[in-house]
């Protein structure tokens, strides 16, 4: 393997010159004239960082690792997405991690990384995740939780019993009276909080004889178990899903059943649905600043990483988006 020491030699400077020009750290104490020279031989002697001697020399891996539950809701891939960009920008390598909500995973990935001495994780605990999120901060490694808190660790997302309060109260300020709640079947806080919001707010304006929620099961498409739950959705004034994988679940039954949605009805979804906003006649969602989400968990990983002390959580502002077919 070509080596620093190699390009040294063949241009007869010394290694920490090499060095200082391939870690960008040269600045003005090495001439722009050995600078394309150091790059133009390490190209030609086709020269690659040793990253396993470079962890062992300075105790870092440059890799840092995020956890999602669900990569395939687009409200993680997004998150990801722009976690990986911060993170390019600093420097780092990421390895993205899906766990299909199960804790056995994640605590399984978690000691697979522990292993492989990443710098810092940044993990959306699934149901019974908190132990292991305490091993993360036990063995001393940067940890911090998006979406989903857990206790003494820095946390980013939003207020959900709050954005769920105020999609529910817009609904019933537009006139909708008899409005069911569709979620999955998991016992997750911020589903949870976003069921409590809606049952609270129905009964703060006498509608208790409409609280209605139906759970699906996570992770079944179209199948044979939603015709009970979901019967009768279609003579509601609306429906509040209380998250995109809940709602594009229940579109997919619709589909497979052949059903139609009255052009009346209200769908109210928690997170993103844009791909729907012309298909149906009125469509509405919470939108999660997931970009600034994204940006502020590397932000804090990699505060903790350069020596910080956690600073607690960071709760983003919510917007609703509303789209009316004339």
């Amino acid at each position: 393997m070509i080596s620093m020491q190699d390009i040294a030699d063949r241009l007869g400077v010394s290694r920490s010159t090499v060095s200082l020009v391939l870690s960008g750290k040269a600045g003005s104490r090495v001439s722009e004239d050995v600078k394309k020279k150091v790059f133009e031989t390490a190209r030609e002697l086709n020269y690659h960082v040793n990253e396993v001697a470079r962890s062992l020399r300075t105790g870092s891996s440059r890799l840092i690792s995020v956890i999602v539950t669900d990569i395939s809701n687009e409200f993680f891939g997004r998150l990801t997405l722009h976690i990986q960009e911060a993170a390019k920008q600093a420097g780092y390598l990421v390895l993205t991690i899906n766990t299909n909500e199960d804790p056995r995973e994640f605590e399984e990935m978690v000691r697979v990384l522990l292993s492989k001495k990443v710098d810092g994780i940044i993990a959306v605990p699934p149901p019974g995740g908190e132990e292991t999120v305490e091993t993360i901060r036990s063995m001393g490694v940067p940890v911090v939780t998006v979406d989903r808190p857990a206790k003494d660790t820095d946390f980013v997302g939003i207020d959900n019993y709050a954005a769920s309060r105020a999609a529910i109260e817009s609904m019933i300020k537009d006139g909708f009276r008899s409005i069911s709640l569709v979620a999955l079947d998991l016992d997750i806080a911020p589903l949870n909080q976003r069921r409590d919001a809606y049952v609270d707010t129905m009964k703060a304006h006498g509608l208790d004889e409409y609280v209605d929620i139906r759970l699906i099961p996570f992770g079944k498409e179209a199948e044979t178990d939603f015709i009970e739950t979901l019967s009768g959705l279609r003579t509601v004034d609306a429906v509040y899903f209380t998250s995109r994988r809940a709602f594009t679940q229940t579109m997919a039954h619709v589909v497979w059943v052949g059903m139609s949605i009255p052009d009346s009805q209200c769908l109210f979804c928690f997170d993103d649905i844009r791909p729907y906003l012309n298909a149906l006649s009125d469509v509405r969602f919470v939108e999660q600043p997931v970009k600034e989400i994204g940006r502020k968990s590397f932000e804090l990983l990699q505060a903790q990483m350069q020596g910080a002390q956690g600073t607690g959580n960071y709760l983003y502002p919510t917007q609703i988006i509303t789209k009316r077919k004339s």
